[in-house]
């Protein structure tokens, strides 16, 4: 039930690849959630949030 993220982490709910940081912070996450029933609001809100910590 915990929510990570990291960079090249194929463990991680939001997997950041190493493009995306030596881009510049452009290009694409991968959303990793193995829970299809989680609520998609919430999950959309954390990912933003995520977004917003990293840049």
């Amino acid at each position: 039930d915990k929510f990570n993220w990291g960079v090249a982490n194929r463990g991680a709910s939001i997997r950041v690849p190493h493009s995306f940081v030596n881009d510049g912070y452009k290009g694409y996450l991968e959303d990793r959630r193995p829970n299809s029933q989680a609520d998609p609001y919430k999950i959309v809100s954390r990912v933003l949030k995520t977004i917003l910590e990293v840049s």
